[in-house]
């Protein structure tokens, strides 16, 4: 299935432009922003996989972690949630937007990614 950039690109804007969690936004010597596009629901065989409602923008570090299962968002609170309690970001409050996101993606994260070790 091809990637669809353009989606990818507004999930992102509509993120603030910036890693919801720590709100980095930095840019490359070019210009081009830096913040990555990364799918709340990771599921690559439904149809909706690519729209921009299933992106938030994360740098690459909360990627990694948010893809691994290490750190989610509660959706409710609007708190990013870290597996390890002592981590800085564990419980604080979100630094981009989120309200894009289709119901029931963060919930199916924190079930069948971050809860799944």
């Amino acid at each position: 299935m091809p990637r669809n950039k353009l989606s990818s690109e507004k999930g992102i804007s509509l993120s603030g432009g910036c890693c919801v969690v720590c709100g980095w936004k930095k840019k490359s010597h070019k210009g081009k922003l830096l913040v990555e596009g990364a799918h709340v629901r990771g599921f690559r065989n439904i149809s909706d996989y690519d729209n921009f409602d299933n992106i938030i923008g994360l740098c690459p570090n909360h990627h990694t972690e948010f893809d691994a299962g290490n750190i989610t968002i509660d959706p409710i609170k609007k708190t990013s949630v870290h597996f390890d309690k002592k981590d800085p970001f564990n419980n604080k409050k979100i630094k981009g937007k989120i309200k894009h996101v289709q119901k029931g993606y963060f919930d199916y994260h924190n079930k069948k990614i971050f809860n799944s070790k």
